[in-house]
């Protein structure tokens, strides 16, 4: 017989006490099963077997449910003939179960608890507390800075929740229920956020209902771009010698997406790189895509949907955000379409952009 294992004790308490109030509710409009119940009682405080004998004894099957027919043997043992299948029934009402199913192996160890035998404590399960983590790269953020999530836990989870609470206000504008299946492993997640409105938020970590982590971060508007005054018109008067010489042709029309990248890579404030971005044109990129996650605030179409994180033919690292779709993309996928530039992530030095 495989090894009987019980639910917590806590659990297995709970289960215990309905069983108990089910009996009691049954014996007391029903005299016969008030009868067999004190009878089976006695048996077994007068048995010398363990629960875990008994029921191996009593599974021949060794399928882990004491069925009718089982049942019915225990009470022929008991007084010396075979018991008529609605005595069987009776009992078998105790714990809410069908003789021809059988009882499961956790409700027959709690009726028989019910039933005054004591349980061994190493049956149970042992109780795992579950402990988790929130990791983000930065505290300070602007309005419309796409940023990286990390969580992790101590065990495998089912699943998790993830609430972001802008705290001046106390209202929710993010609050993800993600199941284990959309995680990148049972044990840790990456996504990524961005924030459409200043403020100071709160992102809470949460597992069955109980908070594991909170993370505070600040979310600041995007600076006001500083106006140029306009300057005089002045005549220009060329050499003729001179050689007027063409404008420099921009750096993203002559190298591409990857010398773009490599030109905002040198920019040595984020507003500077910004500043390019916001005047790039749209590139078609042929890259590779080295992992995938999920973009749980984006803004507009792109929110619940997933990130890409890619590297060009070219070299050049970047994440672009996807439009939700049924199937994510998988790590090792090519990547090849038009793609806006949208954000610089300053602690990756990398760019993100968003598919067209």
């Amino acid at each position: 017989m495989a090894a009987i294992q019980l639910p917590e004790k806590a659990i297995f308490d709970r289960r215990v006490l309905t069983i108990s109030n089910r009996i009691d509710s049954i014996t007391k409009s029903n005299t016969m099963a008030g009868l067999l119940n004190s009878n089976f009682k006695k048996w077994l405080s007068n048995s010398s077997m363990s629960p875990v004998a008994l029921t191996q004894e009593l599974d021949t099957n060794n399928d882990l449910r004491i069925s009718g027919d089982e049942f019915a043997s225990l009470l022929g043992r008991m007084t010396g003939e075979r018991p008529p299948e609605w005595v069987v029934e009776i009992v078998f009402s105790f714990v809410d179960a069908n003789p021809d199913q059988g009882i499961p192996i956790d409700d027959w160890m709690a009726f028989l608890a019910a039933s005054g035998v004591a349980i061994p404590d190493d049956l149970y399960e042992k109780k795992i507390e579950v402990t988790g983590n929130i990791a983000m790269l930065e505290d300070q953020l602007t309005v419309g800075e796409v940023f990286s999530v990390s969580v992790s836990f101590n065990v495998d989870v089912v699943a998790y929740e993830f609430v972001v609470t802008e705290q001046n206000t106390k209202s929710v504008v993010g609050n993800d229920l993600t199941p284990a299946a959309a995680m990148d492993r049972p044990d840790f997640d990456e996504f990524t956020l961005e924030i459409d409105t200043p403020g100071t938020y709160l992102a809470e970590l949460k597992h069955l209902g109980v908070r594991l982590d909170s993370h505070s971060f600040i979310v600041a508007p995007q600076p006001e771009k500083e106006e140029t005054p306009p300057q005089e018109a002045t005549e220009v008067v060329e050499d003729e010698a001179t050689e007027v010489q063409p404008q420099a042709v921009a750096v993203a029309a002559v190298e591409g997406f990857g010398g773009f990248v490599s030109t905002v890579e040198t920019a040595k404030l984020r507003s500077d790189a910004q500043a390019m971005i916001a005047k790039a044109p749209a590139f078609t990129v042929s890259s590779q895509i080295d992992a995938v996650s999920r973009t749980l605030l984006g803004a507009g179409d792109y929110r619940n949907g997933f990130t890409a994180h890619c590297t060009d033919d070219s070299g050049a690292t970047f994440r672009v955000m996807l439009k939700p779709r049924e199937t994510p993309p998988q790590v090792g996928d090519r990547f090849d379409q038009s793609i806006a530039l949208h954000d610089w992530d300053v602690a990756l030095k990398q760019v993100v952009c968003r598919e067209l």
